[in-house]
């Protein structure tokens, strides 16, 4: 089983960019539009059939990252997961992030925070010691990526997470350029609060965003905003119906994304079918393929070898030049820290060698 053939991109484009936006699958797509259909013939009529739909992409994405159902919500992305995240916690005290993190995993925490310490990393890899020194018993989050978005290095959550917990701390995860191509299970992993959006490696729609929130946290914080959807009964709109659901429902504040989130329990169960070891496996031989061709052309990867995940990047001083250039010849790369190229399981070593043969031309 294949399912190259259901990314019609394929036809137009050798398309490695699946870090900034994977391409939509025809599963995704008929789902979604079943949706749209049954929204137009239907409409309210068929809101308790969205409802129970909703239930099985909840049931579905808890499996992916090994939680139970009530601890998933459907936000909008991974930004408002973050933001939502930062929001709900006291202020005081200091937080602990990468330098590497995306605007929305830094700019929420120090706008609240003042005292927000940067992790800086080694060629790409992050140390743990490096964790240890800048946490202590005043902070109050340690919130960083799976995978970052630039190099693509693969961080050591679990052992960040033994720190930040022996300090009381809680672990809050941008898990977006990991989902979907990396295997990522929160309990084991010691993660309390995980933010990812569905439009990258989980080849989902726009509009849906994954944030979990652990049992232990759910009853320790209240959601920064509410909405009728975030109550226990939420078909009661009286004025005294105050209770708020007693699961990760309550962060939600009103109408879902359904067409988002159908897509999004479409891509991950057919993700099930195909096997999520089986594509971990596809993505780590691309893009471990891919680092060995570069790096035997004589350019520089950028991307940590003993931890990475789908991302390479490799040190180009014309990057944005290389980049259109590419795209002239229908090959879509990224620039970020040089050229990043993010193949997902669909991709094959032909892509990769078509990527290769037109980029280290001399």
């Amino acid at each position: 089983m294949h399912l190259r053939d259901e990314f019609e991109i394929c036809q137009l484009y050798t398309y490695l960019n699946t870090a900034a936006t994977s391409p939509l699958p025809r599963y995704v797509t008929r789902e979604v539009n079943e949706f749209l259909t049954s929204r137009a013939m239907c409409a309210e009529c068929a809101w308790d059939v969205w409802k129970e739909k909703v239930y099985i992409a909840r049931q579905r994405t808890a499996a992916l990252i090994g939680a139970h159902w009530d601890e998933v919500a459907f936000l909008k992305n991974t930004s408002e997961g973050l933001n939502t995240a930062c929001a709900m916690l006291p202020s005081g005290g200091n937080v602990v992030t990468t330098s590497s993190e995306f605007p929305s995993n830094y700019l929420p925490w120090k706008r609240k925070y003042g005292d927000v310490r940067l992790v800086g990393h080694h060629d790409g890899v992050y140390e743990v010691g490096d964790f240890e020194d800048a946490i202590d018993d005043d902070t109050m989050a340690v919130t960083i990526s799976e995978v970052t978005y630039d190099t693509g290095s693969r961080l050591p959550t679990l052992e960040i997470s033994r720190i930040a917990h022996e300090h009381g701390a809680l672990v809050v995860s941008d898990a977006v350029q990991a989902l979907g191509a990396l295997h990522v299970d929160v309990e084991n992993q010691g993660i309390d609060i995980l933010c990812s959006g569905a439009h990258k490696w989980l080849t989902a729609p726009f509009g849906v965003g994954i944030f979990y929130v652990s049992r232990e946290v759910q009853e320790r914080f209240d959601p920064p905003f509410v909405g009728w959807a975030s109550l226990e009964d939420d078909t009661d709109f009286g004025i005294d119906n105050t209770r708020l659901a007693h699961s990760a429902r309550k962060f939600e504040i009103g109408n879902l994304n359904f067409s988002a989130i159908l897509g999004l329990s479409r891509s991950i169960q057919t993700m099930f079918d195909y096997g999520v070891e089986r594509i971990e496996d596809e993505v780590m031989t691309l893009s471990t393929y891919l680092m060995e061709r570069l790096t035997d052309g004589g350019h520089t990867v950028l991307t940590p070898w003993d931890a990475h995940g789908g991302i390479v990047s490799v040190k180009d001083d014309r990057a944005s030049a290389s980049v259109e250039r590419l795209l002239s010849q229908r090959i879509a790369v990224a620039e970020r820290s040089g050229v990043r190229v993010s193949p997902h399981f669909w991709n094959t070593k032909d892509d990769l060698d078509a990527f290769l043969d037109a980029y280290m031309v001399t």
